[in-house]
């Protein structure tokens, strides 16, 4: 019994040895799982991962999501609806909205798979970013004032739809001031505004402005005693229609509704401020998220326009002065209206002896059968900026001699004087002519047309865009140059 003892704890010693070593071998990689389960046999994988479910676990599979791509070249490799990720954001490029991350949607992106690349303007298949004409115009983009947008002949109307809209602020002199704004838009349709209810025009009512480039700002000063913000529409719409950004205050006490001649000498006073508020007023709209985010660059100043009194607002604005002392000797001469602007400009600024309404921002000025108010004078020689005055033979409001007295106060001699023939003070004004009447005159087609040529033209000039100096101003037999 002993010796058969012995032996059968000899066997079993053998046999749980033996069963030892064989659990030893049915695990190779060590993970865990026995071999006979394991779909990675050598390789541990002990979660036994098989995205594919192609029976090779995820540890020894080249292909883990079975899309065909080797997980070393693939983005995504879990994920067989994806392979690359071009931007690197964690999203796969078949589901990604913006595949290069340069924040432009594919949809929208001329160029999706170019991070550098987004627009194609011409549609030459070089990106604007590289190409040096964008628009294709002949222009190089280091010159072209607008880059995206093939230029015009400037004898003719511009390139860009013209939308408008009228807006309210409060000024520096704490009035509520209405103003008229005209601008490129990028809209393709739109309804034809009609002034206040009153007047029809051809820019697009309430359009959105296009800001994808900067544009160069003119105000527009409407005439004393029944002007309208827009009473030279004709004019403003041509110039946005070549990339203008157009304002126009209404100079309040001083329109079509609410003229009150009692306070003339203070609206004499403020227009000036209304347009340097209204510049004022466009830089801060096209600033942050606003209607007019991007579209001027505040640093360029403006160009400054005026019809009749207009003209006087344009030209004060621009430089010209006002003498106290000559203000003193009228009011002497017993014309109450010199002593009220005299005492309205002392009450602010007392000790001074010149008025000065002028604002450095200005680099062009146009008078359009411009009034002095009887109080320029000399004043006018204080004008620096590039000038130009177009008026008519026959107007009986502000009269050529008037006029040409403004104009021999002028001391530059480049300012450039253009007479219409048989043309009336509300040919620059066209619905004064429907008002009033403008029979047996120059054709209103024809006064509009030089003075949009003409206008147009000059601020080009000044702003130097390309081959706008190797033009003439228009010639015509209606049309004298002095």
């Amino acid at each position: 019994m002993r010796i058969e003892a012995v032996a059968l704890t000899i066997s079993l010693a053998i046999l749980l040895s033996t069963m030892a070593g064989c659990t030893g071998i049915s695990d190779d990689d060590d993970d865990g799982i026995s071999n006979a389960d394991d779909n990675c046999l050598g390789t541990p994988n002990p979660n036994q991962a098989d995205t594919d479910t192609d029976g090779l676990g995820d540890a020894c599979d080249d292909d883990d999501d079975g899309d065909g791509v080797a997980d070393s070249d693939d983005a995504l490799p879990l994920d067989p609806g994806e392979a690359t990720d071009m931007d690197g954001d964690g999203k796969g490029d078949n589901s990604d909205g913006d595949i290069d991350g340069d924040g432009i949607g594919n949809g929208k992106d001329a160029f999706p798979t170019d991070p550098n690349e987004s627009a194609d303007t011409d549609g030459d298949g070089t990106g604007d970013n590289a190409d040096d004409d964008d628009d294709d115009d002949g222009i190089a983009d280091a010159s072209d004032p607008f880059r995206l947008t093939p230029a015009a002949p400037l004898d003719s109307p511009g390139p860009f739809k013209v939308g408008t809209d009228d807006f309210t602020f409060t000024g520096s002199t704490g009035i509520e001031i209405t103003v008229q704004a005209w601008f490129p838009t990028a809209d393709l349709e739109g309804e034809a505004v009609i002034y206040d209810n009153i007047y029809p025009g051809g820019a697009w009512d309430g359009a959105t402005p296009d800001c994808s480039q900067t544009h160069p700002v003119a105000l527009y000063s409407h005439g004393t005693g029944y002007g309208l913000r827009w009473m030279s529409a004709f004019m403003t719409e041509r110039l946005a229609s070549h990339g203008f950004l157009v304002i126009a205050p209404d100079h309040v006490d001083d329109t079509l509704f609410d003229s009150d001649n009692a306070k003339l000498h203070q609206t004499l006073l403020r227009r000036p401020v209304d347009l340097s508020d209204t510049f004022d007023w466009m830089v801060g709209k096209s600033e942050g998220e606003r209607e007019f985010q991007g579209c001027i660059d505040p640093s360029a100043g403006y160009a400054v326009m005026g019809h009749s009194g207009g003209g006087y607002t344009a030209l004060t604005a621009s430089g010209a002065t006002i003498s106290i002392d000559d203000l003193e000797a009228d009011c002497g001469a017993g014309i109450d209206f010199y002593c009220s602007m005299r005492d309205t400009w002392m009450e602010s600024h007392p000790g001074t002896d010149t008025i000065d309404l002028s604002d450095d921002r200005i680099w062009a000025t146009v008078a359009l059968a411009p009034w002095d108010a009887f109080v320029l004078g000399t004043g006018l020689r204080m004008v620096q900026t590039p000038t130009l005055v177009l008026t008519g033979d026959a107007d009986a409001t502000t009269n050529l001699s008037m006029v040409m007295a403004i104009v021999g106060n002028l001391e530059d001699p480049s300012a450039l004087f253009g007479v219409l023939k048989n043309a009336g003070h509300y040919h620059f004004s066209p619905i004064g002519c429907d008002a009033y009447g403008c029979d047996d005159m120059l054709n209103l087609s024809i006064s509009k047309e030089f003075t949009n040529e003409s206008v147009t033209l000059f601020l080009a000039q000044q702003l130097q865009w390309p081959g706008a100096n190797e033009l003439s101003m228009p010639e015509s037999t209606y049309v004298e140059w002095r």
